[in-house]
């Protein structure tokens, strides 16, 4: 097991700006110089997972591109997290229409199309076609989905185009995670990120400690 970031790096929060978060990007930044993150990553949700949603007012949409950090040393990304739709290659990887660098790979039940029972060919399909641009796969344990979910075969494939994981633990702490298929997950794949999924302040400075003394207590890491 590699874990790429036991630095002062979180790659996964949702903002009120552009997502479902309950802080402005201002506040996220402000706060992340506080608890020492140097380098953090804005991943709000796919244009197709906000239409679902009736979370955000009409004006989440126009100024993505214009925010600068201008209060801190806080190194701020804007990417984007992704949406399967069904298992015939088809993502949404738009962000206010517009595809970021880099993306998180996800799948949301209220979203996704088809037939849940081919979730593991939807994963391997857009990995094939988009592996490139995947920076990391979403906490696919959590229990919405994984019951629809072989992560071992999902192990492999991600193993076998160096596709990191992320291990979320906001999810774990609220126990909406299946636990089981967490640690056979933490067994097969060999690349990983922590990082918070945090939608609050109190989710951004905890999950990630949650989610590392697991691993201590789980003898993955020392």
């Amino acid at each position: 097991m590699e874990i790429l970031n036991l630095d002062n790096r979180d790659y996964h929060m949702h903002s009120l700006n552009f997502s479902d978060g309950i802080n402005t990007i201002d506040e996220i930044v402000k706060f992340s110089w506080e608890i020492w993150l140097t380098e953090i990553a804005i991943t709000d949700h796919s244009d197709i997972a906000i239409e679902k949603s009736s979370s955000n007012p009409p004006s989440w949409r126009w100024h993505i591109e214009r925010r600068k950090n201008i209060f801190n040393d806080v190194n701020v990304i804007f990417w984007v997290e992704w949406d399967l739709l069904d298992e015939d290659w088809n993502v949404c990887f738009t962000i206010q229409w517009k595809e970021p660098d880099f993306i998180i790979l996800s799948v949301h039940k209220k979203v996704y199309k088809w037939d849940l029972n081919n979730l593991n060919l939807a994963y391997e399909k857009a990995i094939i076609k988009y592996h490139k641009k995947i920076k990391f796969i979403w906490h696919p344990c959590l229990n919405k989905t994984s019951e629809f979910l072989d992560i071992k075969k999902l192990c492999d494939i991600a193993n076998k185009y160096w596709i990191p994981l992320e291990i979320n633990w906001t999810w774990l702490k609220w126990w909406k995670m299946n636990i089981e298929k967490h640690d056979k997950m933490l067994k097969y794949w060999e690349k990983f990120y922590i990082n918070s999924d945090s939608h609050n302040l109190y989710e951004l400075k905890e999950s990630r400690k949650f989610a590392i003394e697991y691993l201590k207590d789980k003898w993955y890491i020392k």
